[in-house]
């Protein structure tokens, strides 16, 4: 294969392996603007951000960790003190989701069709405000400032617990259960934006966190700008204006919620965004997402399967990654290799996984069950990227975007350890792809997470109904709704074989 592979069924799209920018996306196929569409589309976007904002700016609930002694809420991160019920935050943000889904349905379908500049800096805006509100949704903030806070103290976050230094500090004091006995799982590269942020901040919790919430909503922003810069027809601005910067679900999970998914994100944008003018460079931004997060490493894997046929491209890509990726974790040293070993065999609760490992871990031992669940996982892993490539041709014509998203997100569907803010990667891929019915299925797996860890703060003790509905989602309701997802890819890429692109909307 060299050269350009021109995909069937994407009207103009043209795809370049060896040298080529990301594709320009299709948008949503053309449908009547009807009223109650054209005025329902944005109210439900609206809504979405109004529920999420009140329940940040309500202050300290079972969603909403507290931000340690120096928090005053009359200064950012704003918020009230109102103690809002668990019932109240989980209500809002169940209404939040629905919203945001209901607004992606109409935009995806053709149902809505906004002006993309517009819907691009109502995003941005959105995003803007919601980073000057408490992070809601878990208390990883709080972790993440603890860990940075060690660096600066002279401790090694990859070997040091929160708990054995919160006697005497009182950032590492506001980590919460179950993070208090936790060494940091994240790159260097993340440790290193901690550290700034608790250099800056000193003792102060809420400084500290508010340091990290900006970073994380700037590094929104500019994604979406570039996202919107990179598509070069209306349609594929709207497109990316509806799947990443006015996208409500991610509004919540990675704004509101504070979370440096969205850095390994936007470095792996920029990787794939360059790959087609310095390999070099792709390498250095894909390194980068990799020493954030360590699975983002996948988006190199992609690049170089893209330039598989031309050895100084693979070396460019090799010598950007090792400086970034490899110099950061030389430097990390073995305690974050541990950690990753460690969190490698990790199962969380809203997964499949945990149904198998409800029957492996009693029998077989934790150590056993867990170590079969991996090597499952792995070739999960495999059948979902050859699913994905059979319905896609995108993906299968081995474009590096295309092929980026269908590990990332291959990743995030057969992963044993899933959270809905690890769905980062896969989600600013997804605008460069052409419309497809795979957007569905990113929205149904993110949809599912964020409903099965709301309210969201391990801490926070839910009691009587609450505690089973919310647990009930988490460890059946979810499990069982992921599970029908992966076969529903496997075995409607069984039935594309040979004509995957009677799948594509037209």
């Amino acid at each position: 294969m060299s050269g350009r592979v021109r995909a069937p069924a994407h009207g103009n799209l043209e795809v370049s392996i060896a040298s080529q920018p990301p594709a320009a996306p299709t948008g949503p196929p053309a449908r009547s603007n009807s009223p109650i569409s054209r005025y329902a589309g944005p109210a439900l976007v609206l809504i979405a951000f109004v529920t999420i904002a009140i329940t940040a700016a309500l202050g300290p609930s079972a969603t909403e960790a507290p931000l340690g002694a120096n928090d005053r809420g009359a200064t950012p991160p704003w918020h009230l003190d109102a103690t809002p019920p668990s019932w109240l935050v989980t209500t809002l943000l169940v209404v939040a989701v629905a919203a945001a889904v209901g607004a992606l349905w109409l935009g995806l379908t053709g149902r809505w069709r906004p002006q993309a500049r517009r819907l691009t800096y109502a995003g941005a805006l959105a995003a803007a405000a919601l980073a000057f509100l408490p992070p809601i949704g878990s208390a990883d903030s709080l972790s993440y400032a603890a860990y940075g806070r060690m660096v600066v103290t002279g401790h090694n976050p990859w070997t040091t617990e929160p708990s054995s230094l919160a006697g005497s500090d009182q950032v590492e004091r506001a980590v919460e259960v179950p993070w208090q006995h936790t060494p940091s799982v994240y790159g260097p590269l993340a440790t290193a934006e901690q550290t700034a942020a608790s250099a800056i901040a000193g003792p102060n919790v809420a400084l500290t966190v508010l340091l990290l919430d900006l970073t994380a909503g700037a590094t929104f922003i500019a994604a979406g700008f570039g996202l919107a810069r990179i598509a070069t027809t209306e349609a594929g601005k709207v497109r990316a204006a509806l799947l990443w910067t006015a996208n409500p679900l991610l509004w919540l999970e990675l704004v509101a919620g504070a979370h440096l998914d969205v850095l390994a994100a936007g470095a792996a944008l920029a990787a794939v965004a360059v790959a087609g003018r310095s390999r070099f460079a792709a390498g250095l931004f894909a390194g980068a997402a990799a020493a954030i997060k360590a699975p983002a490493a996948l988006v190199w894997f992609a690049l170089l399967w893209s330039a598989r046929r031309s050895r100084p491209a693979i070396l460019a890509l090799a010598a950007g990654f090792v400086l970034v990726a490899g110099g950061g974790y030389a430097i990390a040293g073995g305690g974050l290799r541990h950690q990753l070993g460690r969190a490698a065999h990790q199962v969380s609760l809203a997964t499949p996984w945990k149904l198998l490992a409800r029957l492996t871990d009693p029998t077989l031992g934790t150590g056993a069950s867990r170590q079969i669940i991996s090597l499952a996982a792995l070739v999960l892993f495999a059948a979902v990227v050859r699913a994905l490539m059979l319905i896609n041709p995108e993906i299968r014509s081995g474009a590096p975007a295309a092929l980026a998203f269908a590990l990332s997100f291959a990743y995030a569907l057969a992963a044993p350890y899933a959270l809905p803010w690890y769905d980062a990667v896969p989600w600013v891929l997804l605008p460069l792809l052409a419309a497809s019915w795979i957007d569905a299925l990113v929205v149904a797996h993110t949809t599912v997470l964020a409903l099965a860890y709301l309210p969201g703060r391990a801490a926070y003790p839910l009691v009587g109904s609450m505690h089973t509905i919310a647990f009930g989602m988490r460890e059946v309701v979810a499990p069982v709704l992921l599970l029908i997802l992966l076969v529903l890819v496997l075995l409607t890429a069984r039935q594309s074989t040979g004509r995957p692109e009677v799948l594509l909307r037209q």
